[in-house]
């Protein structure tokens, strides 16, 4: 890690989770790209497994850069950076000599302005990275895992910009998902799709396969909220509610490698060289072309032997957990989502009107906790979070109700398209054993 940068606060709690699972401090300095110094610094300070050890203290240092340098100087190199983060030491140098009350007073070297940023810790300088996620069990049975992706704003002849979503067993190399959602005015060339319209995909697959036990997905916004300390959003929570774990790929595309190369099939075998005439024919293209490569097709893909996914993998076609919108509130389970809430905290900076967000909505805590860092935890019992000021001692604690996680804000309207012939449910109840009357 670069001399001039510190640490955050969520690097230095994940540093604490390491330490209580007897990780080396090479092991840790490699899992978060930080220096062997530096973990074994936090790692120390951490082994009681106080949160509150992690936060660096508030104001000027007795002792260290600027300790001696005149007020002025310490008072506007702070101010400077505080309203413009993107300035530099080196710059902000500079206007202090033009500064008309410092012209006879000596001026710091920029190491040493960086050194006096620094001691205020992730609040002024802070550095943005995402908490490693592990690296899951291996999926050895068909529908175990699902690689979800989308292949965004493709410009199709004759339907304009189009996203595809697109999904592929990891096992079974079968492709389960493929819908198209072009853009709904010609003029927008960015399609991007909302948690409704996955989660209609995803109820199209599901009713015709089956629920997986895992999906995997990259750390777009739409899965996961953009923070060092992330929170689920509203598509995840949904999966989990229906029993569907969520994996996050850890750093390289290639993880989700069986699903981007079905985006390179779909442009190379259904949508190059062609021109549809609006987005029902592109639709019924994609559809006769993945049921082709599934059922059909010699395919070379992995455990695939040469033969089509569904002759190599029969077992694609025995759902291991049924699945009919109509019976969805059935599936669902609020204490899934309950349980899964309560391993985690997250921690975040209250700002200056004593707000703070969590999962894409806001929670006010009240002006006397500005400029604060909570740890948060999830408390079943209450449907609440509870909020803790982790520089208070004794420590002080405030709790909010908790928003949009009841399971029909979660679930939402249930809408899918006529066409999509529904699960035998019924006759697969009264016949389980029979291989012949699962979805296909």
């Amino acid at each position: 890690m670069p001399a001039t940068r510190t640490t955050t606060l969520q690097q230095r709690q994940r540093i604490m989770e390491l330490t209580q699972t007897d990780h080396s401090y090479a092991e840790m300095a490699q899992i978060l790209g930080l220096s062997y110094w530096t973990v074994r610094k936090w790692s120390r300070r951490t082994r009681q497994g106080a949160l509150p050890q992690l936060v660096s203290a508030i104001g000027r240092p007795r002792r260290g850069p600027l300790a001696h340098a005149h007020p002025l100087i310490r008072y506007l190199v702070l101010r400077w950076k505080r309203q413009h983060p993107a300035w530099g030491a080196d710059y902000i140098v500079w206007r202090l000599g033009q500064h008309t009350s410092l012209r006879n007073v000596p001026l710091p070297d920029p190491s040493t302005v960086w050194r006096y940023w620094r001691s205020f810790g992730a609040r002024l300088v802070p550095r943005r990275q995402r908490t490693p996620v592990g690296k899951p069990p291996p999926v050895r049975q068909v529908h175990g895992l699902w690689q979800l992706d989308f292949k965004e704003s493709v410009d199709v002849p004759g339907v304009g910009p189009t996203t595809f979503s697109q999904a592929r067993d990891a096992v079974g190399r079968a492709t389960v998902l493929h819908r198209i959602h072009p853009a709904a005015d010609p003029a927008h060339r960015i399609v991007k799709l909302t948690t409704e319209q996955v989660q209609t995909d995803c109820r199209i697959a599901f009713r015709e396969w089956g629920l997986p036990d895992a999906i995997q997905t990259d750390h777009a916004s739409l899965f996961i909220d953009d923070d060092p300390s992330p929170f689920p959003t509203r598509l995840t929570l949904w999966w989990i509610g229906l029993g569907i774990e969520p994996h996050w790929i850890r750093r390289s595309p290639c993880e989700n490698g069986s699903v981007e190369r079905t985006h390179r099939t779909l442009v190379e075998r259904t949508l190059s060289g062609r021109t549809f005439s609006a987005g029902s024919p592109l639709q019924a293209q994609v559809d006769a072309d993945c049921d082709e490569l599934n059922r059909q097709c010699p395919s070379r893909a992995k455990g695939c032997h040469g033969l089509p996914p569904v002759v190599a993998h029969p077992e694609l076609c025995w759902p291991k957990r049924l699945y009919d919108p109509v019976y969805e509130e059935d599936l669902f389970q609020q204490q899934r989502i309950d349980t899964y809430l309560t391993t985690f905290t997250w921690t975040r900076k209250v700002n200056a009107r004593g707000r703070l967000s969590l999962g894409n909505q806001r929670y006010g805590l009240g002006c006397a906790w500005a400029g604060k860092s909570v740890s948060i935890r999830f408390v079943p019992e209450q449907q609440a979070f509870v909020f803790t000021d982790l520089a208070a001692q004794p420590a002080t604690t405030v709790t909010r109700p908790a928003k949009d996680l009841s399971m029909a804000e979660i679930i939402g309207p249930i809408e899918l398209p006529g066409a999509t012939p529904p699960l035998q449910l019924p006759l697969l109840l009264r016949f389980p054993d029979e291989p012949g009357s699962g979805a296909a």
